[in-house]
């Protein structure tokens, strides 16, 4: 429920804020200085990261039901306080010195995007027959893998941007950074999906 709502919100800053905001060179975050009218986007932006968390922490339960291992647990709910700490701290606006705030905002996006791909790669080890997540253990890894892949380019990215300066800004950071979102939301529904299948099952 929490990952559809979180999908929903995020379309509508996309549609909305097109004019403000370049979906291709401008991150995500940076949807908290558009305005929709007379009010801040903020608001918007900090649902759509709760959402996600709050979506998220279904699937943490899930695990927890499930008794996987401690470290996959531990890095699904570092990704659900990264993401809300993004909810909350928002990042410095473009071209301004950089804040605590706005590091803080940084780092935690850059941890909760690393540990998301991690747990799912954990997740997924070689494990019993029965395990719930073992029929799709080789689209879970994929999406891993690519997450991975995206995480990089955007962190490769902003270090070029930041020896460079943003005027020199040759890595489009906002469609990567978007390809990781759309590849993390496909990760997370993946991963969801054999819960809800088995909570069915049982009671049918």
């Amino acid at each position: 429920m929490g990952i559809g709502v979180a999908v929903v919100l995020a379309a509508d800053l996309h549609l909305r804020l097109s004019a403000q905001v370049s979906p291709v060179w401008q991150t995500l975050s940076e949807y908290v200085y558009g305005r929709l009218g007379d009010r801040s986007a903020a608001p918007l932006f900090g649902a759509m990261c709760l959402a996600l968390a709050l979506g998220s922490l279904a699937l943490l339960a899930g695990l927890l039901r499930a008794r996987r291992s401690p470290a996959v647990v531990a890095l699904l709910g570092v990704w659900c306080a990264g993401l809300t700490v993004c909810a909350t701290v928002p990042v410095d606006p473009d071209g301004q010195a950089r804040s605590f705030h706005g590091q803080l905002h940084n780092v935690a996006a850059l941890v909760a995007f690393l540990a998301l791909p991690t747990a799912a790669w954990l997740l997924t080890r070689r494990g019993r027959a029965t395990c719930p997540w073992e029929p799709r253990r080789t689209a879970i890894r994929r999406l891993a893998v690519g997450s991975f892949a995206s995480v990089a380019v955007v962190l490769g990215g902003f270090v070029l941007t930041l020896l460079t300066g943003p005027t020199h800004q040759e890595v489009t950071l906002g469609l990567f950074e978007r390809l990781l979102f759309t590849v993390d939301l496909a990760l997370l529904l993946t991963m969801v999906r054999p819960l809800l299948t088995a909570s069915t099952q049982l009671r049918g």
